[in-house]
Parts: structure tokens; sequence; C-alpha cells
């Protein structure tokens, strides 16, 4: 049996697509954020993580720019320029797990996605 490693993007897109399924659900991710996150992974965040939520029209774009990964220094010209023309998926999960020490929430989310929000 392959267990399948869930990743920020598998995240953001099943909440993305239950959203514009279900317009309470969106309502509840919009006013509270966190505790929606919290709700559907039964995992409690630390009270220093803060979640936003923001929600595009045709007319605005939202871009996230993610913490400076801690090796910036030990980068190589090809890996900076990979870095500034766009973020990886992997750094950025990266990122987010070291800074919100959410493995455990990712699993639980995992877990979630399983069996539908």
């Amino acid at each position: 049996m392959e267990t399948q490693s869930v990743t920020r993007h598998d995240v953001e897109t099943a909440l993305i697509e239950k959203c514009w399924k279900d317009p309470t659900f969106k309502k509840q991710v919009i006013s509270d954020p966190k505790g929606m996150l919290e709700r559907q992974t039964g995992q409690k965040l630390p009270l220093e993580v803060k979640v936003f939520i923001h929600e595009e029209d045709a007319n605005t774009l939202h871009f996230s720019i993610p913490p400076v990964p801690a090796n910036l220094a030990e980068l190589s010209d090809e890996e900076l320029e990979t870095v500034a023309g766009g973020t990886d998926v992997v750094v950025t999960m990266a990122v987010t797990v070291t800074v919100f020490g959410a493995i455990t929430t990712l699993v639980s989310a995992a877990e979630t996605l399983k069996n539908g929000w």
C-alpha cells in the first residue's frame, strides 16, 4: 500500500473547489479561516499562526511571497534564478512546514482530503 504525501497545493485546490461548490462553506472560510482549518483537520494551530483568505475577482490578482528560505545564502546562481522566476511548490511547502510546524496538520489534511471536506 503506497501512501501519497499531500502538498500545500493539494490542500489549497481542495479548499478552492469546496468553496466554489458550497457557498455556505465559503462564507465560513472567509469569516474564520484559521478556525475552519482547525475544524477541518481536527488540529489546533499555534496561537502565533495567522491564516488569511483573499478572494479574487476578475479584476484583481493576489500573490503570496513566502518567507526567505533559511539556506538562501547557500543557493547556487542557478537555484537563485529558479527561485526568482517563481516559487517551487517544494520550497514553499518546506518553508511553510518549518515556520508553522504544520506536519501534523498536513497529515490530518491528507485524511480530510481522502474523506472529503
